[in-house]
C-alpha cells in the first residue's frame, strides 16, 4: 500500500490552488486512526479533505458534497478517482445524488456512470454522506479493494457533545471506581485520541480506565485484567458492556481466561458466551491482549461496529523486555494505539479513583498540549493545576509511538519541534530551579522526550550547546553521593525512586 506522502503527491498532482464554491460551508474533518492523512487544510488548520486506506481499499472524504460536483475542482477529482481505483480501467460508479460528477468525469474521458447501488465490478464508487442503507456494502467494497469517494457536512452532529453523553452512560450511578482491595497495581493509561476520554483518575490525573469511539464501534480499556474480577466494579462493568453493545442486544463473548467476568455480568442479567477467541457473530468481545495475533481483525471488528473491552497492564512486560518501549511494542498497544488509548509501563496505586463529573473538564494529553501551545504563544494564561506536570511525562510516552508515515503522530512531533525552535529552552540551575507544574518544566520534559524519539535538538535550539556553560550542567569529574530517604509515610503502598544512575 502506498505511503501517505506518496498518496498525497498522487492526489495533488497538478493541483496548484483550491477553487472551492463559496456558498458551500464545509465541516471540519476529524482524523482518527493511523492510516488517515489530510489533503486540504484551511488557514485555520482545519482539515477539509482527507484520505485513508481500509482493508485492501482506499477512501477520500471531502467536507461538503458540493465539492464533488464543481467543475473547477476537476483536476483534483480526476486525481482522486485515479488514486482510488486499484484496478486500471474499471468503471467509476456515481450515486444519483452526485449525478453531475458523472458528467464531469465523462467529459475528461473517464468511464463513469450513474449507479444507484455499489457493485463489485466497479473500481470506485462516489456517494454523499447521507445514505445509511448502503453502509455495510460500502465497507465490504473497500475491504475487497474498492475505492470510495464520499462527501458531506455534519453541522448538526458536530454541535452535539456525544462524548459527554457516552461518559454519562458509562458512569451512570457511579461516583468512584474502587479497586483498593484488589491487590493489583494497574498500568496508567495514556489518553491521546480525539474521540478517547478518561473514566477513572487518581489525584495526579493518572488514568486507570478510558473509553473511545472508533469508526462505528467502541472501546473500553482498563489498566489491568484483574479489574474484570473486582466485585465493587460490578455496576461499571455492566454499564461498560451495555455501552459497548450499543443497544443491539447482541452476543457478548468473554475470553476463556476471564470467565470470572461472566459471573459478574450474569448478576446484572447479561448472558455471555465463553470462547477462546473472537467469534464472527460477536457484538462485544472482552479479553486480554497477550500477543500480536489478530490485531488487524480486532481493529476492523471495532471499526465496523463491534465493542471491545480490554484489560491489560504493561509494567511486567516492560520489566521482561528492558530497553524496549511498551508504547511501541507491547501487544496491547499494537492494538490500542490507533484507538487513541495506550497502556504505559507506569503503575498506579490501587484506588479508589475519582470519576469525571458532568460539566467539569478532565485532563487529556492532546487537548492540554494544544492549550500549552496557545499559552506559549501568548506568554500568558494557564491550565488546570497538575496538568502541565502531567503533560511532560505523557509527551515523552507519546513520542515513543512509532510515527514514521503516520500523520496523526507526526503532527505532534512537528508541533513540538516548532515550539522548541521558536521559544528558548529553559536552563535549570540551583539558583533558578524549574518545577514540574509550569510551562518551563513542561518544555524541558517535552524536549527530553523529543530528543529520545530521535530528533537532534541542537539543530532546533542553537543555544543548547551554550547551556553547558553552567557549572551545574557540566559532567562531574568525581563521584557524587546521593542520599535517598525511603521512609514509608504511613500509607499502605509506598514507592520511592532512587533515580537513574549511569557511569
Amino acid at each position: 500500500m502506498a505511503t501517505p506522502s506518496a498518496a498525497f503527491e498522487a492526489l495533488m498532482n497538478g493541483v496548484t490552488s483550491w477553487d472551492v464554491p463559496e456558498d458551500a460551508v464545509p465541516c471540519e474533518l476529524l482524523l482518527i486512526g493511523e492510516a488517515s492523512f489530510p489533503v486540504m487544510v484551511n488557514d485555520m488548520g482545519q482539515v477539509l479533505i482527507a484520505a485513508s486506506t481500509y482493508g485492501r481499499g482506499r477512501l477520500v472524504v471531502v467536507s461538503h458534497e458540493d465539492y464533488l460536483v464543481e467543475a473547477q475542482l476537476t483536476p483534483f477529482l480526476l486525481n482522486a478517482v485515479g488514486w482510488l481505483c486499484s484496478s486500471p480501467g474499471a468503471p467509476i460508479g456515481v450515486h444519483p445524488s452526485l449525478a453531475p460528477l458523472a458528467k464531469i468525469l465523462e467529459g475528461s474521458g473517464v468511464d463513469a456512470k450513474v449507479e444507484p447501488e455499489v457493485k463489485d465490478s466497479l473500481g470506485v464508487y462516489c456517494i454523499d454522506a447521507y445514505n445509511e442503507t448502503m453502509t455495510e456494502k460500502l465497507v465490504k467494497f473497500m475491504k475487497r479493494g474498492g475505492g470510495l469517494l464520499i462527501g458531506g457536512q455534519a453541522w448538526d452532529w458536530a454541535n452535539q457533545d456525544d462524548l459527554s453523553e457516552d461518559r454519562e452512560e458509562l458512569l451512570h450511578g457511579i461516583s468512584e471506581l474502587d479497586i483498593s482491595n484488589s491487590d493489583c497495581f494497574p498500568s496508567q493509561l495514556l489518553v491521546h485520541g480525539a474521540l478517547a476520554f478518561p473514566l477513572g483518575l487518581d489525584s495526579y490525573h493518572g488514568c486507570v480506565i478510558a473509553a473511545a469511539r472508533y469508526g462505528r464501534g467502541r472501546v473500553v480499556v482498563t489498566g489491568h485484567k484483574v479489574l474484570f474480577t473486582v466485585g465493587k466494579l460490578g455496576p461499571f462493568l455492566l454499564n461498560a458492556v451495555r455501552w459497548l453493545d450499543g443497544g443491539r442486544r447482541g452476543k457478548i463473548v468473554v475470553q476463556t481466561e476471564l470467565r470470572t467476568l461472566s459471573g459478574l455480568l450474569a448478576v446484572g442479567g447479561i448472558d455471555t458466551s465463553i470462547e477462546p477467541n473472537l467469534t464472527s457473530d460477536a457484538s462485544v468481545y472482552c479479553f486480554e491482549p497477550v500477543s500480536e495475533v489478530g490485531v488487524k481483525e480486532l481493529q476492523e471488528f471495532v471499526a465496523e461496529g463491534g465493542g471491545l473491552f480490554v484489560g491489560a497492564q504493561a509494567w511486567w512486560w516492560a520489566f521482561k523486555n528492558p530497553g524496549v518501549s511498551p508504547l511501541a511494542r507491547f501487544p496491547g498497544n499494537l492494538l490500542l494505539n490507533p484507538f487513541g488509548i495506550s497502556i504505559t509501563s507506569q503503575s498506579l496505586n490501587p484506588g479508589p479513583f475519582r470519576t469525571p463529573k458532568a460539566g467539569i473538564r478532565t485532563y487529556h494529553f492532546r487537548s492540554t498540549l494544544a492549550e500549552f501551545q496557545v499559552i506559549m504563544g501568548r506568554k500568558r494564561g494557564n491550565v488546570e493545576k497538575g496538568w502541565l506536570a502531567k503533560l511532560g511525562p505523557d509527551g515523552a510516552a507519546f513520542l515513543q509511538i512509532p510515527a514514521e508515515e503516520i500523520p496523526a503522530y507526526m503532527s505532534v512531533h512537528r508541533l513540538l519541534r516548532k515550539l522548541l525552535s521558536r521559544y528558548r529552552l529553559p536552563v535549570a540551575t540551583r539558583e533558578n530551579p524549574v518545577i514540574n507544574d509550569c510551562c518551563r518544566g513542561a518544555m524541558l520534559s517535552l524536549a527530553t522526550g523529543l530528543a529520545h524519539s530521535g530528533s537532534d535538538l541542537s539543530l532546533l535550539v542553537p543555544e543548547i550547546e551554550d547551556m553547558y556553560s553552567s557549572p551545574y550542567l557540566r559532567p562531574s569529574e568525581s563521584p557524587i553521593t546521593v542520599e535517598v530517604n525511603c521512609t514509608n509515610p504511613g500509607t499502605r503502598y509506598c514507592w520511592m525512586s532512587t533515580g537513574s544512575l549511569t557511569a
